[in-house]
Parts: structure tokens; C-alpha cells; sequence
């Protein structure tokens, strides 16, 4: 079952990159001063531009290279990014590739799966707010009639795309 999946969009994390080059730029009497700190406050805003505060911790290496490798902790996993430069002038790229599932569009497609098997309309909410879409993360569900009786489901990701599979959930 296919499930939506959002990401920051390039243009504005782009548009980001050049505000912080800027920044970066100024805050230094030279270019050749890089204000890793101030980077890595700004991480969050380039990775996640809509919903930063789902940042939760950076890690990168002092730059002293052209390229490093950064982590940083987003709904509860570790991924890894990779940070170019700063160059001669002070520019960085960042680069990423991970997609987030929101448990709003998880709640939706179980509620369309569940009213059209069962034949009745449930409520459905879902947690934890956000995930990395990759296959092993998965969704806890309270799906609830309409006569106010509930179930637990789990919805296990199965892939980056976001599909899932929706089982039961005998353990609550």
C-alpha cells in the first residue's frame, strides 16, 4: 500500500545554502574562516526546511576537507549527509537523500484501507508524528469505530518509497 512521502524541497534548501554562504561570508574577515557553529545551527533548516524542529542533533567533523560526512538524529534515526567545501569563497553544498512519512498520511490510507474493507468509517491516529522513509520503521495505529470500541494496528514500512504493510497488533 503506497503511502505519501514529502521532502524539503531543493530550491529552497538552495536558496538556504546561499543565505548561509552569505552569512558565513560576512560574519568572517575573510573567507577562508568558516563558522562551523553557526553551520550546524543552520543543519536543521537545510535539511528539513518545513518541519526543522524534527532535527533532534548534528554531528560533523571540523571541516578541514572538501567533503565530510555529517549525521544528524530525524524522528528517532540516524541518517547520514554529506557537506562540500566551504571552498575558497566560502560556499557549501549540502547534500541529502532521505524522504520523511508523516503519520497524518499513514492515518489517511489506513482509515481509506480499513472503511473500505470493513465497511464502516473509523478514526485513525497514528504515531510517532514523523519517520525516515525506509523499509524497518513502522507506525503505531489506534483505529476506533464508530460505536467507540478500538484496535491497535502497526503499519511496518516496507521501503523508501514509503509502502506499507498493516498488521494487527496483538501485543496492546
Amino acid at each position: 500500500m503506497p503511502s505519501s512521502k514529502r521532502m524539503g524541497t531543493r530550491a529552497f534548501a538552495l536558496l538556504i545554502i546561499s543565505f548561509l554562504t552569505i552569512v558565513i561570508g560576512c560574519a568572517s574577515k575573510d573567507f577562508n574562516t568558516f563558522d562551523q557553529e553557526a553551520f550546524e545551527e543552520l543543519v536543521p533548516s537545510l535539511l528539513v526546511p518545513d518541519n526543522p524542529e524534527i532535527v533532534t542533533s548534528i554531528k560533523c567533523p571540523t571541516f578541514e576537507e572538501t567533503q565530510s560526512i555529517c549525521t544528524a538524529d530525524i524522528a528517532e534515526t540516524e541518517i547520514s549527509f554529506i557537506v562540500e567545501g566551504p571552498d575558497s569563497s566560502g560556499q557549501i553544498n549540502l547534500i541529502s537523500e532521505f524522504g520523511l512519512i508523516w503519520a497524518t498520511d499513514i492515518g489517511q490510507k489506513v482509515k481509506a484501507q480499513l472503511d473500505s474493507d470493513l465497511g464502516i468509517s473509523n478514526q485513525v491516529m497514528c504515531s510517532p508524528n514523523v519517520r525516515i522513509a525506509q523499509s524497518g520503521e513502522s507506525f503505531s495505529c489506534i483505529v476506533t469505530d464508530p460505536s467507540g470500541g478500538s484496535r491497535s494496528f502497526v503499519a511496518d514500512i516496507q521501503d523508501t518509497q514509503g509502502n506499507f504493510h498493516l498488521r494487527l497488533d496483538i501485543e496492546n
